[in-house]
């Protein structure tokens, strides 16, 4: 129940304004760059939300688990890439450079907690909360305290209840061993 409710606070925190008046889902697919970094989040909020609210969805997920967790693994690695790379920009902010370091610490540090517990299918919706959680963590650490307007504060409550139940589901879950 708290996943489908986290999924639901996601999702509202979506339509909310985030900063400057404008909510990810508009303002998210303004120019490639902010597609990039903030558009792929978006989608990616979007499918872990249905796939909580969708038991089809789930299922469907659940079958091709394996091959789905390559895809958004390897979203996520771009993802980090795009955002150091825009950290190491000459004209980047200070500010800015903090909230990439913090957001590249903490995913990879959610990458690493998840190898190898439970199956790939299994992860896969803590995958994609952490992909998400690339976009959250840098916005939340770049504009708290500096215009972050109430869109920002549910999107990111909702991000932290949702990670929090995907890892207390995972924390179970027996270690898988690589299979080559």
């Amino acid at each position: 129940m708290l996943k489908k409710l986290a999924a639901v606070v996601l999702l509202v925190g979506l339509v909310l304004p985030h900063s400057c008046g404008v909510s990810p889902l508009l303002g998210a697919w303004q120019g490639v760059a902010t597609a990039i970094m903030f558009g792929i989040p978006v989608l990616v909020t979007i499918a872990y939300a249905l796939h909580q609210l969708v038991p089809a969805l789930a299922r469907f997920h659940e079958r091709h688990g394996a091959a789905l967790h390559g895809f958004f693994r390897a979203v996520c690695f771009i993802l980090l890439g795009v955002y150091l790379g825009a950290a190491l920009d000459e004209d980047s902010e200070l500010r800015a450079r903090i909230a990439t370091g913090v957001s590249l610490v903490l995913t990879l540090a959610l990458l690493l907690w998840q190898q190898g517990r439970a199956t790939k299918a299994q992860r896969l919706p803590l995958l994609l909360l952490t992909v998400v959680g690339v976009g959250v963590i840098w916005a939340f650490v770049a504009y708290v305290g500096d215009g972050m307007q109430a869109g920002g504060w549910v999107f990111t409550v909702g991000w932290l209840l949702a990670v929090g139940a995907e890892v207390h589901g995972l924390r179970g879950a027996a270690l898988v061993e690589h299979g080559g």
